[in-house]
């Protein structure tokens, strides 16, 4: 594997880690809060990093932006899922990722794919996505801080 495949992996790698360890333990509950009624709760923060990992991240990587992985429901977006299938959904994600980046070259990085209404180079698509992931885990950091605090104050949120 050549040394930006690598770099990429690595980074995925990472991603994948550290939204792993923020929601470790999450409960049904901490995943239907929401600070207010105009915000996500980390049940469509899931929602929607389970979309990139499973269908955006394979479509880049692949460049068939029809891509999606068998079974997988063209309603998932609208759909209340469990924190445990999320969480599953995730983890096929994860697996999808890394695998569909060591079937990538460097050479590869420059092709241009359709992206948001034109095109742009894979590498460009790949960095945009897996960033998704890192901002999206620390929105959910945020929530569980959020969370955390306000149990320091009332034994009782959220039990």
């Amino acid at each position: 594997m050549d040394k930006d495949i690598a770099t990429l992996k690595s980074f995925a790698e990472y991603a994948f880690d550290s939204l792993e360890k923020t929601c470790q333990d999450l409960t049904e509950k901490e995943t239907e809060w929401k600070p207010s009624e105009e915000s996500n709760n980390i049940r469509w923060i899931l929602n929607h990093i389970s979309r990139i990992t499973n269908v955006a991240l394979p479509r880049i990587m692949t460049g068939d932006q029809e891509y999606a992985p068998e079974g997988w429901p063209k309603d998932y977006k609208e759909q209340t899922y469990s924190t445990e299938k999320l969480m599953n959904d995730l983890k096929a994600g994860r697996t999808a990722v890394i695998d569909g980046l060591s079937s990538l070259k460097s050479e590869d990085l420059a092709v241009e794919i359709p992206l948001w209404g034109g095109t742009r180079q894979r590498q460009f698509a790949l960095n945009a996505y897996l960033g998704e992931i890192v901002n999206h885990k620390g929105q959910i950091a945020m929530l569980r801080g959020n969370v955390k605090r306000r149990r320091e104050k009332d034994e009782h949120f959220l039990v």
